[in-house]
């Protein structure tokens, strides 16, 4: 069934800060929708009005029945591309880059506006600690955050406010479009700030975190793809534990060499860029991702949490990080067949190749088998993606992974025989040259268990 549409818009009503109850933004800022399919019933109990209305209302076109998936797919090889949506014979208009002006600029706020916590027993709200947010493309949820959890008062600065002179006690940047260079104003308060007010809460997100980073002497660079959807995994360098988040930006900081006293926070599990950082002793940080995301996942809300702890005490900070390294991916596997078989031995060897073999498949992971004998299930044709009927040893093994060069190696499936030749080529260097991973069970396991005194021990 359509899944676009089948929501319909909840009515456009605002709560007790006088912010809109149901939207992130106070307006519809994509200048076009494109969808496969749209479902011309609302079912939702909160809509109001279709979203083809909605979008009407708002001057924004829209257009169903498109192969979003061809576009998906060419997006996928070429990165991210300029597009225009045209009716009928109409030529294309002038291509407009939009990383090319300053999108910040048309979508942050052009007056200051303060939000108070709402009255409650514990007074009026003006005792709360003031953050100053500078808003790059804020989202309303981040005012929710601050002001009905946090209970702070929250300032809502345009993205080019002189803020270096006031007091407060806290700074946020918001998430925000485009390219984080275009902020030259935000970014040179930033470094006023820092330099001047170095016991400063700073805490960014998003666009906001590219800004310190540039602030914090950085460099940022245009990604093909970008990172999209709301389930990007990233991996807490402080824990080692992931998280799934939120993102939308097509910029990234490089984290290969940064300044003195900087530490990155997180990491894409995916790809490996950079998804935070966080100074080592100052109440700085910021990261990629949307803690606050409307909505979900909120597995990172905490972070707010620790914003308002630094806050409350900003001094004695310490940060201690783990070393991660992007897990290598494996897209071809070498597995050390059975080899020659005789009545009651080893067949279950055969039988377990020919199941990793199977399982390798369904990953879309490309095999390669080495099994001199042609009679064994492993060497059936159309299990294996590669087949070379050549002896199990160091010498042919080693012409093998010259030739297919494959990411990783099983040795656990082919017996003793193929155990003893992992450990050689492990030993002469030729697995460490190649660059190819054993799999499964490891050498050193396999050399403990070989020795009779260790494997007793």
């Amino acid at each position: 069934y359509p899944l676009v549409g089948n929501y319909g818009v909840p009515p456009d009503e605002n709560d007790e800060l006088g912010i809109p109850r149901y939207f992130e933004g106070s307006k519809i800022f994509p200048v076009a929708v494109v969808v496969s399919e749209y479902s011309f019933v609302a079912s939702h109990y909160s809509a109001v009005k279709s979203l083809s209305q909605w979008l009407d209302e708002h001057k924004v076109p829209g257009i169903f029945g498109v192969d979003t998936r061809a576009i998906t797919k060419r997006l996928r090889m070429e990165g991210s591309a300029l597009g225009a949506v045209v009716m009928g014979s109409d030529s294309a208009p002038a291509w407009v880059d939009p990383n090319l002006r300053n999108l910040v600029a048309d979508v942050s706020v052009s007056s200051p506006k303060l939000y108070v916590p709402p009255q409650d027993e514990d007074g009026d709200g003006s005792g709360a600690p003031l953050v100053i947010a500078v808003d790059c493309g804020m989202k309303f949820n981040i005012v929710r955050y601050f002001v009905y959890y946090l209970r702070v008062r929250l300032k809502v600065v345009p993205w080019d406010y002189d803020f270096s002179k006031e007091e407060f006690d806290g700074l946020f940047i918001s998430n925000g479009p485009g390219d984080p260079e275009k902020c030259d104003k935000t970014v040179k308060c930033l470094q006023q700030v820092m330099e001047e007010r170095p016991r400063l809460p700073i805490f960014g997100i998003c666009l906001g975190h590219q800004l310190l980073s540039l602030a914090a002497g950085c460099k940022t660079y245009k990604m093909k793809f970008g990172n999209r959807g709301v389930n990007q995994p990233c991996i807490d360098l402080r824990t080692g534990r992931c998280y799934i988040t939120s993102q939308n930006h097509g910029f990234a900081v490089d984290d290969s060499n940064l300044p003195e006293g900087w530490h990155s926070l997180f990491v894409n599990a995916n790809d490996g860029s950079n998804e935070g950082i966080a100074h080592k002793e100052k109440p700085w940080l910021s990261v990629q991702f949307h803690p606050e995301a409307c909505c979900g996942p909120v597995d990172t809300a905490f972070l707010f949490d620790e914003f308002l702890r630094i806050l409350r005490d900003a001094q004695g900070r310490s940060l201690t990080t783990i070393s991660y390294k992007h897990p290598q991916a494996i897209t071809k596997v070498l597995v050390l067949g059975s080899g020659g078989l005789t009545i009651g031995q080893a067949g279950e060897f055969d039988y377990s190749g020919s199941q990793a073999i199977k399982a390798l498949r369904e990953q879309h992971v490309q095999s390669v088998l080495i099994n001199p004998n042609i009679a064994t299930v492993q060497t059936s044709k159309g299990l294996a993606d590669q087949i070379f009927f050549v002896p199990v040893t160091p010498e042919f093994v080693t012409k093998v992974i010259e030739k297919v060069r494959p990411d990783g190696l099983f040795a656990a499936f082919g017996g003793q025989t193929a155990l003893n030749c992992a450990v050689q080529l492990h030993r002469n260097g030729t697995l460490k040259k190649y660059g190819v991973k054993v799999l499964g069970t490891q050498i050193d396991a396999i050399v403990a268990t070989e020795d009779r005194d260790v494997f007793k021990a």
